[in-house]
C-alpha cells in the first residue's frame, strides 16, 4: 500500500488522480497506523519549504517518515516534497533573511533561490529533462532523454552529491538537479502528474518497482 502523506501542502488532487491510474492500493493519509504499514510514502505538494518542514515537525509526522526511510522503504518526493529531501533551504517566509530551515537531510545538498539576473523567477512551464546515470535510474527507465517536464519553482538544489542525480534541467545556462535517486529515496523537482505521458511513466515506474 502507498501512503500519500497529508501534511498540509497544496496541489494534491492531480497527484492522487495520476496515482490512481496505476494502482488502487493507496491512501491520502496522516494516520500513524497507516503510515507504519505503508510499503511506500509519497510526499507531494506545492508551497514553502519552511511551512512543509514546520507541518511535518509539529504534527509528529516526520518521525514516521524517518522511520520509514530507516526501514529501507521507498520514499518519493514531488516538488516541495523533493526539496525537503535535502539538508536545508534559505526559503524563510518570516524571520531573518540570513536564516536557513533544516530539511529531512536524506540527500546531501541545499535548496537555494534562483538568482534571476538574466532570467525570470519563478521557473514556470515546460523544460527539457536530461538524463544522468541512466543505467542507475528506476524513475527514468524506458524514457527518452530530453523529454519535457512541467516545472514551477523559485528554488533549486545546489551542491548535491553527484551519485544521487539521475536527471537535470538547464534553465538559461544553469544546470540544476531535477531528479534524485539515492537508495530508497526518490524525488522530482517537476510535477510528474502534470507532465503528461512522460511524467505518468515516472509514477508508473515508481509504483511498479514496489
Amino acid at each position: 500500500m502507498i501512503a500519500v502523506l497529508d501534511y498540509g501542502m497544496g496541489n494534491i488532487h492531480s497527484c492522487l488522480k495520476a496515482i490512481s491510474l496505476f494502482t488502487k492500493d493507496f491512501s491520502y493519509t496522516k494516520e500513524p497506523s497507516v503510515l507504519k504499514e505503508a510499503d511506500a510514502i509519497i510526499l507531494p505538494g506545492d508551497g514553502h519549504f519552511d511551512k512543509a518542514m514546520r507541518n511535518l515537525n509539529e504534527s509528529g509526522l516526520r518521525t514516521f517518515v524517518d522511520d520509514h526511510v530507516k526501514a529501507g522503504k521507498p520514499l518519493f518526493g514531488i516538488c516541495i516534497g523533493f526539496q525537503i529531501l535535502f539538508e536545508d533551504s534559505d526559503e524563510v517566509v518570516s524571520g531573518n533573511k540570513n536564516e536557513t530551515v533544516s530539511g529531512l537531510g536524506y540527500v546531501k545538498g541545499k535548496i537555494r533561490k534562483f538568482k534571476g539576473k538574466n532570467y525570470k523567477v519563478p521557473h514556470i512551464g515546460w523544460n527539457k529533462l536530461y538524463k544522468r546515470n541512466p543505467s542507475k535510474s528506476n524513475l527514468l527507465k524506458n524514457l527518452e532523454d530530453e523529454s519535457f517536464a512541467y516545472f514551477i519553482h523559485s528554488y533549486r538544489p545546489v551542491g548535491v552529491e553527484s551519485s544521487a542525480i539521475t536527471g537535470f534541467c538547464d534553465y538559461y545556462g544553469e544546470k540544476f538537479p531535477a531528479v534524485v535517486e539515492k537508495g530508497n529515496v526518490f524525488g522530482t523537482q517537476f510535477h510528474p502528474e502534470k507532465s503528461y505521458s512522460f511524467g505518468l511513466k515516472i509514477l508508473e515506474n515508481f509504483i511498479q518497482s514496489l
